[in-house]
């Protein structure tokens, strides 16, 4: 069989909870697998290790029998697999099948990242190296092709997305965002890469809004002036941590421009808004719940794609394979 001394072994969300996990690292799985290179047993290793996983692909020397290896190694808890499934198991990380978020780019970056340490340290070998770049090579061509990565799954993506499904080009659009936290600071990052007409920011502590708002490119506008603010705004997002609604009907009805159309998405729990504010035909207000079921449906979405493209996995293991028969062929 090519490459069965190709072996996996480790830990991750999917199989054990924190605790576990703390356990597995407390074990000092590095010091076993030095040992073992050292002694010359395992011949190249990479650790990939996130907080959601600790993970040890290695190369055996051929001689080197994997129930030796199990036995020295000595971790019930862990997995491990060898041979073919460990490569389709490899694959399987970097295409984004086993993360939490479905096909993300992050575990992409980590396995770069790995294996980049690995060579630094020469504790990698030509074998790991090739099968390391296969999956690598196969990570990004199944994000390209399956296009995966733009059913975006983040809060403030999805906001965006929401928004834009509802009002199309943000070209000619005025942008108001009440409140400053992490969430509404999110939101603010992923609009820099948009084009809009222009952004307005409010918070109840003035200062704190104008300490962003360079960074942002944001106009900062008092808290007590929000209604006027509001009036000339074409989508109003609110995601404040007031205990109360800051927008009521009855303030914010009668001065609505009935000639124009108005979003207002309230991010808040509890909400910002006031429930009757979309009584007028022209405007639309929508809450954290309306974009959870764009979530649900993007997250549906990934799964149906990663069945769609799975075929790419077995393509690129014939293409492992050949190279493997090339160079014994060679050898």
């Amino acid at each position: 069989m090519y490459f069965k001394n190709f072996i996996v072994f480790g830990i991750s969300h999917k199989n054990l909870d924190l605790e576990e996990r703390e356990r597995f690292i407390k074990n000092d799985p590095n010091f076993i697998v030095e040992k073992l290179f050292k002694e010359k047993k395992i011949l190249g290793y990479v650790n990939l290790s996130t907080c959601l996983r600790v993970e040890y692909y290695l190369y055996l020397d051929k001689k080197y029998p994997i129930e030796e290896f199990q036995k020295e190694l000595g971790m019930k808890n862990a997995f491990i697999k060898n041979g073919h499934d460990a490569v389709n198991y490899l694959f399987r990380v970097t295409c984004g099948f086993e993360s939490v978020i479905k096909g993300e780019d992050q575990i992409l970056a980590q396995i770069k990242k790995a294996q980049l340490l690995s060579m630094e340290n020469k504790v990698s070998n030509s074998n790991i190296n090739v099968i390391f770049n296969k999956a690598i090579e196969l990570g990004k061509k199944f994000r390209n092709k399956s296009k995966i990565c733009h059913n975006a799954l983040s809060l403030e993506a999805i906001s965006l997305k929401f928004i834009k499904n509802r009002v199309g080009d943000l070209n000619n659009k005025k942008i108001l965002i009440l409140g400053v936290g992490d969430l509404a600071k999110d939101i603010m990052g992923i609009l820099m890469k948009e084009e809009y007409k222009s952004l307005t920011i409010t918070n109840r502590s003035y200062h704190k809004a104008l300490e962003i708002s360079d960074v942002y490119n944001a106009q900062v506008i008092s808290f007590e002036d929000k209604l006027e603010e509001i009036v000339k705004s074409d989508i109003i997002i609110s995601a404040t941590s007031a205990p109360h609604a800051i927008i009521k009907k009855d303030e914010i009805i009668p001065l609505l421009d009935e000639a124009k159309e108005y979003i207002f998405l309230d991010l808040a729990v509890p909400r910002d808004i006031e429930v009757g504010v979309e009584e007028l035909e022209n405007v639309n207000l929508y809450n954290i719940d309306d974009v959870w079921g764009v979530y649900y449906e993007n997250l549906e979405n990934r799964e149906n794609l990663l069945t769609k493209y799975e075929y790419m996995l077995g393509e690129q293991m014939l293409n492992l394979r050949k190279w493997f028969e090339y160079k014994e062929g060679i050898a």
